[in-house]
């Protein structure tokens, strides 16, 4: 359900919080939890990083002095996780390897949040007034509705490239979860 009056940063937010807590739970989950627990996972980090690339990174490039490089930073951490996902979806959720990348891919996750939260948020919280910030906190939700469900490292990251190839990227996915029972 979105939230037509809450802002890019108030929605940016709250999926950190939310990512943050399926990740902090996942090491105290019984084996027999983690696959459905890794999906999860995955759906929102997807889902976050993919309407963060359509929304939030293009807003950051046009309104902020530096925006060029903060997004192409930002960007890049991404891209790394959604290399490290797309490995750990392949892997046993039971195995040692599947949990040393999960402690890896927390602690990238927890510290692109944090720097994002840092040097991203408080430049475009100045340069956009609210009405703005609740304009492309709609367009976040609606990017974030429409995402794929499973990484897609090899897919361009920024427009046109990324509006375009999302979309048949998600219908994928879905059609994917659909015939393996995951919807």
């Amino acid at each position: 359900m979105a939230d037509t009056e809450a802002t890019l940063l108030e929605l940016l937010l709250r999926d950190h919080q939310k990512a943050k807590g399926l990740l902090e739970a996942f090491d105290d989950l019984p084996v027999s939890s983690r696959n459905e627990a890794f999906c999860q996972i995955t759906y929102t980090l997807v889902g976050h990083e993919v309407a963060e690339e359509e929304v939030l990174y293009p807003a950051v490039r046009e309104h902020i002095p530096n925006g060029d490089e903060l997004a192409g930073v930002r960007i890049e951490e991404q891209a790394a996780a959604e290399e490290l996902l797309a490995t750990m979806e392949k892997q046993d959720p039971e195995s040692i390897d599947f949990m040393a990348s999960f402690a890896n891919l927390r602690d990238a996750v927890l510290e692109h949040a944090e720097a994002e939260e840092q040097a991203v948020f408080p430049p475009l919280a100045s340069a956009l007034d609210s009405d703005e910030l609740r304009q492309l906190g709609e367009r976040y939700e609606k990017a974030k509705a429409s995402a794929p469900s499973h990484p897609h490292p090899h897919a361009p990251d920024t427009p046109p490239g990324n509006v375009v190839m999302g979309p048949v990227a998600a219908i994928f996915d879905r059609v994917r979860d659909a015939v393996r029972g995951r919807t």
